[in-house]
């Protein structure tokens, strides 16, 4: 501490000198971590981000409210469903299945190289229920790994009842 005839005030008249270095070596020191970590931030990112568009999953849970059945009437409103990942057609390649509400649910066969095929007509796994989760389970221990999906009850939703789709090893 410097101290003076008078007790601080050379100390208290140094104070702006101090700060004002304090303050630009910090901004120099913000700058350049900031220009370090946004230049190398297209380099070294842990995720790239793929296109729907150049994937092919185009699913999007859409949810309409209503009179009666709206985030008022139903509580579990915007939970959304889930997302399963399994090998549907054992070819070593992780497909997708979406749960979804309002909409039907949708299975994605991987095609490789990040391009996915909606194949849910296809393999019979429409839904017309409220799903609000996925598990991906070879449930008969057949190699053939199967859907089960967990459903709402609401006094809106005709029918509540859960379902399994069990693979019929088609490898579509």
């Amino acid at each position: 501490m410097i101290v003076d005839n008078e007790g601080s005030g050379l100390f208290i008249s140094l104070l702006p000198c101090f700060y004002k270095m304090f303050s630009e070596k910090l901004l120099i020191c913000f700058i350049l971590a900031l220009t370090l970590l946004v230049g190398c931030a297209d380099e070294n990112t842990l995720f790239q981000k793929i296109d729907a568009d150049d994937s092919g999953v185009q699913f999007v849970n859409t949810i309409i409210p209503n009179d009666s059945l709206n985030a008022f009437t139903f509580t579990n409103f915007y939970n959304g469903s889930g997302v399963g990942v399994g090998d549907f057609n054992n070819d070593s390649l992780p497909d997708l299945f979406f749960a979804a509400n309002q909409i039907s649910s949708r299975l994605y066969v991987n095609e490789g190289d990040f391009k996915f095929q909606d194949i849910t007509e296809a393999a019979g796994v429409t839904t017309d229920r409220w799903c609000t989760g996925v598990s991906i389970v070879d449930i008969n221990q057949d190699g053939w790994d199967d859907i089960y999906l967990s459903v709402a009850a609401h006094k809106a939703f005709k029918n509540s009842r859960n379902l399994l789709f069990i693979n019929q090893k088609t490898a579509s």
